[in-house]
């Protein structure tokens, strides 16, 4: 199946050429080259029926401004960006491309703190959160990272409910939250 390029060289904001809620990928290829276009139908075919967007630019030299302003220096060459328009790899082989469009296919439809240079980790850190790095945020709380006020609220309220001794112990509540978390198979 052929595709209408996106691009024949012409400079093109791919930002505005994302699909909404799905990887995109940019290939960057010279359908010139037989090797090239065999690569491009096999990446073609790999991607036949998965949510993924496939947008083709072709080249003929390599110096077009599309490649220039993407810092593409060979190709075939394809950008991967996440369902919220993160670039998340650039790769030349099929075993890359697809790595990193598992990757971007793997992101959570809720946003969260995804590394330390993410300001809302800074403002966690600033509140007492005691993470040096965004992994070590408890998953169950990570939906909070990027309200991190409202997570810190829910730690503390959490804290008083759970650890503090009331009409149960702590122990008993403990015991308790052990017990239906094995039935309801869950890790917390």
């Amino acid at each position: 199946m052929r595709q209408t390029p996106l691009s024949t060289g012409a400079d093109v904001v791919l930002a505005n050429h994302l699909v909404p809620e799905q990887p995109t990928v940019f290939f960057f290829y010279k359908p010139s080259s037989l090797l090239e276009q065999q690569f491009y139908e096999g990446v073609q075919k790999q991607l036949e029926g998965k949510p993924v967007a496939l947008k083709v630019i072709h080249l003929k030299t390599g110096d077009e401004p599309i490649a220039k302003k993407n810092e593409i220096t060979a190709t075939p060459m394809a950008l991967i960006f996440d369902r919220r328009g993160r670039q998340t790899g650039k790769a030349a082989n099929p075993d890359e491309l697809m790595k990193f469009i598992r990757a971007a296919s793997d992101v959570a439809r809720i946003d969260w703190v995804m590394d330390t240079a993410d300001p809302h980790f800074d403002a966690l850190k600033k509140l007492g959160m005691p993470f040096k790095m965004p992994q070590q945020i408890p998953g169950i709380m990570r939906t909070m990272s990027v309200k991190p006020e409202a997570m810190v609220m829910v730690q503390q309220l959490a804290g008083m409910m759970h650890f503090s001794d009331g009409a149960l112990t702590r122990r008993q509540k403990e015991l308790v939250a052990t017990y239906v978390s094995a039935l309801n198979r869950c890790k917390y």
